[in-house]
């Protein structure tokens, strides 16, 4: 709802906002929530003496839901995890009143306006505290300024209680420079490169080949396999005999305009005030020729990018707005214009006119799509036919020379959909629901029909099924020599590989590569991980060999680059910042876990959901 003017009033503040607002979904998980209502409790949520009604939950439920799944109905929306999340952050918040309300803490107004002022949502490009953008990130989140203060009263007494059990409990920035001097290091290394060739090495001898399959013979064992008849019918099968007249295409045609259609848009900017007499103030001065950008800085202090809402269509804008707006002629102002986000001044850029693509030039695409919708209408009706005709006796052949569709005959192949060998079997009839049937039915029994995907229905017949077993060298002499070969290039460029490493000048001459992390990022190969954990496990000077497959790669450790001070004092601080954010995060959530017992923590969803239905 409104979604245009939640993107375009302030959207920079808006997208800090609600992640500020999401902060805590995640940090609790609601155990024990009961579905259905129990005892016609009043109390959807309660522990100690702190509770929400049924009423409170759904109304916070439906302000999450607008902001963010506005396009998703309240059905839509219950069958996510939503509810839950926003319980879980509720029950969050009445345990730690329950709690701050037994210890007695207190919040003052000098706390409340601290917090306030250190949110970097509510701060101007000038890092200094602006009300008007808090005002307009709390009207676009639906909260009063009061709400929003309890917020922030149940957040501050969270703190409070988790900062006097957190206190003693720090990470040494020692270890946290260590860990970041080790993550951050770089090393850069030489390589040479030896090639996988198996067409430089010949052919094996009978006694050589049979001895070396004796030992990988498991690897050339045949799986289980089965050879079946699958019948199948889809909408495309039978698209092409629908016939579609002009009115069809024309009736068609008007049903689907809207998707045809380009609706106008505008380029606009604008400026939300609090007051009119501002707002007023603000249209005279642009008037009287001040720039747009120069009144909003003064103003507002906004910048340019805070007043763009960029190209609008006339349902993106609230009623008022988008009627001014769209009653604007390109180079116009339109305002004072009033809407719940506060008095608007808006400026019209650009008019981009919309338009109708012509029936000519979508025909086609609308006599497909009439097509395939009376094609797959048609198919339940073969369905049935099969299914009567199956009933009475017919065979699969008879069965689909009657109806039509496809017939196809898969010859031994496994649970995977691949042949003896392990190569894929290319069939439309090979995907994985056709594949389950096959192994779920029994041999020489029709299968019931069976719905896939994209409308597509199909019926089975296992004709054959052979059992594991180990296979003879002459079933896969051919296969086995290829194998043979590739194994003996892969040692030979090991060996070759290894020698250079173990040479103390096969690398005079080589260019060490650019400098690269643990991870092998700054590395231009394919196998940068594999060479990364190589060099970063040597010390200089030390060379080892990187297998892929394809080349053996002799690889020595060239050059070690710790990280420089700054960039280690800067990320240290970082990373110590996230540990002890983790380490407080532990401490909050095993203190909320113990509080639900202490305070007999309760929630019932049964209840808002019965309220979020009725209310709909």
């Amino acid at each position: 709802m409104l979604q245009a003017m939640r993107g375009g009033a302030k959207s920079p503040i808006m997208k800090a906002f609600l992640v500020f607002l999401a902060a805590g979904f995640a940090l609790w998980g609601v155990g024990d929530v009961t579905t259905g209502l129990i005892g016609g409790s009043d109390k959807a949520i309660s522990a100690g003496d702190e509770s929400l009604s049924p009423a409170e939950v759904a109304i916070e439920f439906d302000r999450a839901r607008r902001s963010y799944l506005p396009n998703a109905t309240l059905g839509e929306a219950l069958e996510t995890s939503l509810l839950s999340e926003i319980a879980g952050n509720l029950a969050n918040e009445t345990l730690f009143r329950a709690e701050a309300s037994t210890l007695g803490l207190a919040v003052t107004r000098d706390m409340q306006r601290k917090a306030v002022a250190n949110e970097n949502a509510f701060r101007d490009e000038l890092g200094e505290f602006s009300r008007t953008r808090f005002l307009s990130a709390l009207a676009q989140a639906g909260l009063t300024e009061e709400q929003y203060l309890a917020r922030i009263d149940t957040g501050l007494r969270r703190q409070q209680i988790v900062d006097a059990i957190s206190v003693g409990i720090k990470q040494p920035n020692s270890a946290a420079k260590a860990l970041t001097a080790f993550e951050l290091e770089r090393r850069t290394a030489q390589m040479v490169s030896v090639a996988v060739d198996s067409d430089t090495i010949g052919d094996p001898s009978d006694d050589m080949l049979s001895s070396w399959f004796e030992e990988q013979k498991s690897g050339y064992a045949a799986p289980a396999l089965r050879s079946a008849t699958v019948g199948m019918i889809a909408p495309e099968m039978f698209a092409a005999e629908v016939e579609v007249t002009d009115r069809d295409i024309e009736n068609a045609y008007a049903d689907r305009l809207d998707e045809f259609t380009t609706p106008e848009r505008r380029s606009v900017r604008q400026m939300v005030f609090e007051d009119l007499e501002t707002a007023e103030t603000a249209f005279a001065r642009l008037t009287d020729g001040e720039e747009f950008a120069a009144v909003a800085a003064d103003l507002l202090e906004w910048t340019e990018s805070d007043t763009t809402l960029g190209l609008v269509s006339r349902s993106d804008l609230d009623g008022a707005v988008g009627e001014a707006v769209f009653s604007t002629d390109a180079g116009g102002l339109a305002g004072p214009v009033e809407s719940v986000f506060g008095v608007h001044i808006l400026a019209v850029d650009d008019v981009v006119a919309g338009g109708e693509t012509s029936l000519a030039d979508v025909r086609d695409d609308i006599i497909a799509g009439i097509q395939i919708d009376a094609a797959t209408d048609m198919i339940y009706d073969k369905v049935n036919v099969l299914e009567d005709r199956i009933a009475s006796g017919a065979t699969i052949a008879e069965a689909f020379n009657e109806v039509g569709g496809k017939l196809v005959s898969l010859q031994d192949i496994d649970r995977r959909g691949n042949d003896i060998d392990g190569a894929p079997v290319n069939s439309d009839a090979s995907d994985s629901l056709v594949l389950d049937a096959i192994w779920d039915s029994e041999v020489d029994e029709l299968s019931v029909i069976r719905e896939g995907s994209d409308d597509m229905f199909f019926i089975v017949e296992v004709t054959d099924e052979k059992e594991p077993r180990d296979r003879a060298l002459d079933e896969v002499k051919v296969r086995a020599i290829a194998d043979w070969k590739t194994a003996q290039a892969i040692e030979a460029a090991r060996k070759e590989a290894q020698s250079i490493a173990d040479s103390k000048n096969s690398f005079a001459g080589i260019d060490p590569t650019t400098d690269f992390r643990r991870n092998g990022t700054g590395l231009d190969h394919e196998a940068a991980r594999l060479i990364a954990a190589a060099v970063f496990g040597q010390d200089i000077g030390d060379a080892g060999v990187v297998e892929t497959g394809t080349e053996a790669i002799a690889v020595r450790t060239a050059s070690i680059l710790p990280v420089g001070e700054d960039e280690l004092a800067e990320t240290s601080a970082l990373i110590s910042g996230v540990i002890q954010n983790s380490i407080r995060q532990d401490v909050l959530n095993t203190l909320a876990r113990d509080l639900s017992q202490t305070h007999d923590l309760q929630v019932r969803l049964g209840a808002v959901q019965q309220v979020l239905v009725g209310s709909q």
